[in-house]
């Protein structure tokens, strides 16, 4: 399978990078790597979804980020010479390619632009979690649902996500997630007369709860 990620975007490494890369798989709902772990080297994400999660003082799991194909997981512990700041767990089955740290630095070392690359998709993802982080400030539940809702229909359509999921993304509670998502259904924004999944009958009204908090 031909890895798409950014390891494989600079013609003259790939020799280097297939001949170092192992290949592994992972079971929905298993932990690729815990937090405070020692960085052992980069995974890139083949096929299915891994998803970064951070647990708060209280015990609570929050969701940092989803990644599909081509992302890649690990780099930023490696580049700061630190433990992994999350878990990342498999959201549904997994096929990962794994190159560790001592062959990774050595690719570098031979190909300096690509940790050049890396650095600069470090700071990419830093500013999404600051926007993401920004965008959640000045919401309230109900707000944050609704753009988790309309987040994960929109960049994961395919994946039923659990009301604990959800919350994990909205950063509140599966009993908050569970009395909104029945107001939105009763509001006529939703339907989930199927069970699990969520179907979004109105995106603008739900569009609307997020501009317009207690609406």
């Amino acid at each position: 399978m031909k890895d798409e990620s950014i390891l494989c975007s600079f013609p003259d490494a790939i020799e280097a990078i297939q001949k170092a890369r192992i290949a592994c798989k992972f079971k929905a709902g298993q932990v690729i790597f815990y937090a405070g772990n020692d960085s052992l080297g980069i995974f890139t994400i083949q096929s299915g979804l891994v998803k970064l999660e951070v647990t708060s003082p209280t015990g609570a799991a929050h969701t940092l980020r989803l990644m599909g194909p081509g992302g890649a997981l690990g780099y930023r512990s490696l580049f700061a010479n630190e433990p992994y700041h999350a878990s990342a767990i498999a959201v549904e089955d997994c096929e990962l390619c794994f190159i560790s740290k001592a062959d990774i630095m050595h690719v570098f070392s031979k190909h300096p632009e690509m940790a050049l690359k890396l650095l600069e998709h470090v700071s990419k993802d830093l500013r999404i979690a600051e926007q993401k982080w920004m965008g959640q400030m000045d919401k309230g539940a109900a707000e944050r649902i609704a753009d988790a809702l309309l987040f994960l229909q929109d960049h994961f359509a395919h994946q039923n996500w659990t009301r604990r999921e959800i919350a994990q993304w909205a950063g509140t509670t599966p009993e908050t997630v569970i009395r909104t998502l029945a107001q939105f259904e009763k509001d006529g924004l939703i339907d989930q007369t199927d069970g699990r999944s969520i179907r979004i009958i109105s995106r603008e009204k739900l569009l609307e709860r997020i501009s317009t908090p207690g609406l």
